[in-house]
């Protein structure tokens, strides 16, 4: 099974240099949003360039998703 990586890109890039090993391309989508979700939590500040990059066992990205901030007073959901 191939391995993917999920760098948080925000300004600064912070690389996964592990990975997880992930049925498909579609498994990784799925881990990559379970990540987004962890990290809005533990840094809920807004920052709409904030995402996590999906790349391939090439070393390909194949991917992103948007990394959305808590709701809050100065932030409220929409």
């Amino acid at each position: 099974m191939p391995r993917y990586f999920f760098d948080v890109k925000d300004g600064h890039r912070l690389s996964d240099a592990s990975g997880f090993v992930c049925d498909g391309d579609a498994d990784a989508l799925i881990k990559a949003a379970v990540l987004a979700i962890g990290v809005s939590l533990d840094k809920p500040e807004d920052d709409p360039e904030r995402h996590v990059s999906i790349i391939n066992d090439a070393g390909r990205e194949i991917g992103t998703v948007p990394v959305y901030s808590r709701p809050s007073y100065e932030n409220p959901a929409k």
